[in-house]
């Protein structure tokens, strides 16, 4: 009885929705972040490079980032977006180079989601940070239904990554203050093959 008045309700639901309907859901990620992943102040010896979120406790050695698994029908997604803000600020006394990238990967690749192999840089971006500077990096992409990187997100999840690399002799902070994802999908895909 249950299951019928389940169905039913969906089909009051999707009878006010046309075929072309698509829902969008945001997920703030820095929610489910440590604290400790969030802001960090690295001193640069000529280079280094950390991946956020940590899943190994040691930030300079590439993992498998972390794990999107918990939100039904994944494999479904007619749409995917990412933005991320990086604030970054050069705390010492000689000029730095930043870049940044977000990485997307299939939650099959839990060891390194940045080695190029299963996953993709989907977004990247650069500065460059005068003794004192402070800038805020901003990495934005969306794939939409028929790009082959979308399908890396499957039943199973995905996972997220991301890489920042800063080269010079200085100090660098960086604070993350936005990331968030956005899933896209039709409810008229749930039920027509």
């Amino acid at each position: 009885m249950k299951r019928w008045i389940a169905l039913a309700t969906l089909l009051v639901a999707l009878s006010a929705c046309s075929g072309r309907t698509v829902v969008t859901a945001e997920v703030d990620v820095l929610s489910f972040l440590d604290a400790a992943d969030l802001t960090q102040e690295l001193t640069v010896p000529g280079s280094i490079e950390v991946y956020v979120p940590d899943a190994d406790d040691n930030l300079t050695t590439p993992d498998g980032g972390y794990l999107v698994d918990s939100m039904p029908l994944l494999d479904q997604l007619t749409g995917f977006g990412v933005r991320v803000e990086i604030e970054l600020e050069n705390t010492g006394s000689g000029a730095l180079d930043v870049a940044a990238s977000f990485r997307l990967a299939p939650a099959s690749d839990s060891t390194n989601i940045y080695d190029g192999n299963n996953d993709v840089a989907l977004v990247e971006a650069t500065a460059s940070l005068a003794p004192g500077a402070t800038q805020t990096v901003v990495l934005e992409a969306s794939l939409a239904q028929g790009d082959p990187n979308l399908d890396l997100i499957t039943g199973d999840g995905f996972r997220i990554g991301l890489d920042v690399r800063a080269t010079g002799s200085s100090t660098v902070r960086y604070r993350l203050t936005g990331f968030a994802l956005t899933l896209s999908q039709r409810p008229f895909d749930l039920i027509v093959p």
